[in-house]
């Protein structure tokens, strides 16, 4: 499910728990607890996923777009030489002319290794903008890549969006103003409520 249909069952869950009329107010509270806790966990759990998933498809994308191929000898050490040299760019303008004159000359490694590095500032915050330029300017030097550059921007992070899509249910209102850590004390109270409605042992 998605975090969006965790909450909506959820918020379900709580309306039935709610109307009862077979429930202490204790009874209800612990109830309301546990399916507060089962949403959070499920929406953590959902957001754990997206996050391994996200960082999976960047990496392959970051490797077709900007990776070493395996590499020995003679070519090892040109691609390191390359990512050294490359190192020293530390303003977007100068790596891009760089960029230039190496494509000029033909050096791969060149290319390769400031394209690199350009897509690991342009995923900085703000300043990351002005970066933009070089990694477009090598998706565009390598044939078949813009693809794989626009998906790569489309990527959502998890964790970019955790305020509102991975957001955690609010607390019933039976519960007060409890925190969350009282909220999971009493969701693992010892309490039994029986009933179709309630969360298992709750």
């Amino acid at each position: 499910m998605t975090p969006e249909q965790i909450r909506e069952q959820y918020n379900r869950k709580i309306e039935k728990i709610r109307g009862r009329e077979d429930l202490t107010p204790q009874a209800k509270q612990v109830a309301m607890a546990r399916a507060h806790q089962t949403a959070a966990e499920q929406i953590a759990a959902v957001r754990e996923a997206d996050q391994r998933q996200y960082e999976q498809r960047r990496q392959t994308l970051e490797k077709r777009l900007f990776g070493n191929r395996e590499l020995s000898g003679t070519d090892a050490l040109s691609a390191r030489d390359a990512r050294e040299r490359a190192a020293q760019y530390t303003h977007p303008d100068e790596a891009l002319k760089a960029y230039q004159r190496a494509q000029r000359d033909g050096d791969k490694d060149m290319m390769r290794a400031l394209g690199s590095m350009a897509a690991d500032q342009a995923a900085l915050p703000v300043l990351g903008q002005a970066w933009y330029g070089l990694v477009e300017a090598h998706a565009a030097a390598t044939p078949g890549y813009a693809g794989n550059l626009e998906e790569l921007r489309g990527l959502h992070n998890p964790d970019d969006f955790r305020a509102t899509t991975y957001v955690t249910p609010d607390v019933p209102s039976e519960l007060g103003r409890m925190s969350p850590q009282q909220v999971a004390s009493l969701a693992d109270s010892p309490m039994t409520v029986y009933g179709n409605d309630a969360p298992e042992a709750a």
